[in-house]
């Protein structure tokens, strides 16, 4: 149920489910007795480019003559790249294999990555939070997209009407952070969703720093990072530290 990377490094893996009982981890944090000691953790899920492919993406999502390759950052750090040429559609790595977060749960995402684009671009996605089977509900209740040079946190709701409770401008060239928060909920008065941009928490167009919002879809919910959409010009996605976990220490960027 654990797998070590080095000393003290747990990470637990699952799947996203709507039932408890096909969960063989709970969406917490774990405990381990070591030498008379408990000791506790609570990082869900591990998507460095260095523990490979087959470890990190349930699938590879290509439309086109697309690639996801890996590239080191100037401090030697393997990464994720995503490129997707001019006239292609979809680039996308579609995670996060063995990881499971059930309905009802809380859990932390974090993310650091750089974009090459123009900024004019409009893309239908850069990350998703997406729904499977693919549903005609909200199907993705949320991405993160490019528009109007601006990039944008769209939340859709069960009649897959978006909104946008969040934007900034975009940046290119340059690394981000992000962490974002859900709680998991068919339900639109219980689930919600709070972000951490470059280590600042947020607020949304609510004037507050939590969104609640319907965060579960069909019947489960990936993670997804690449680029979606934008089939007029290249686009390339650079994606590093990648983490799930329990608490926002064990992804902050």
């Amino acid at each position: 149920m654990a797998t070590a990377l080095g000393a003290g490094c747990v990470i637990l893996l699952s799947q996203c489910t709507k039932e408890a009982k096909t969960n063989p981890v709970n969406n917490g944090s774990d405990a381990s007795q070591t030498a008379g000691t408990l000791k506790t953790f609570s990082l869900l899920f591990n998507g460095d480019a260095s523990l490979g492919s087959s470890n990190v993406w349930k699938d590879v999502n290509i439309e086109g003559t697309g690639a996801m390759t890996t590239v080191n950052d100037e401090t030697g750090t393997l990464c994720w790249q995503f490129t997707k040429p001019a006239g292609s559609h979809r680039t996308e790595g579609h995670g996060a294999k063995n990881y499971q977060a059930l309905n009802g749960s809380e859990f932390y995402i974090g993310w650091t990555d750089k974009l090459y684009m123009p900024t004019s671009l409009k893309t239908d996605a850069v990350f998703q939070w997406k729904s499977y089977p693919t549903s005609t509900t909200a199907n993705h209740p949320l991405m993160l997209r490019t528009n109007n040079g601006n990039l944008e946190l769209q939340y859709f709701d069960i009649n897959h009407v978006a909104s946008v409770p969040w934007s900034i401008p975009l940046a290119v060239s340059t690394w981000e952070s992000f962490v974002l928060r859900i709680k998991l909920s068919d339900s639109a008065t219980d689930g919600y969703i709070e972000l951490w941009y470059n280590g600042v928490k947020q607020t949304f167009t609510n004037n507050s720093q939590r969104y609640y919002c319907r965060t579960f879809d069909s019947d489960s919910c990936d993670p997804k990072w690449g680029v979606y959409g934008g089939d007029a010009s290249q686009a390339t996605h650079i994606v590093k530290k990648i983490r799930i976990g329990t608490s926002y220490a064990d992804v902050a960027q």
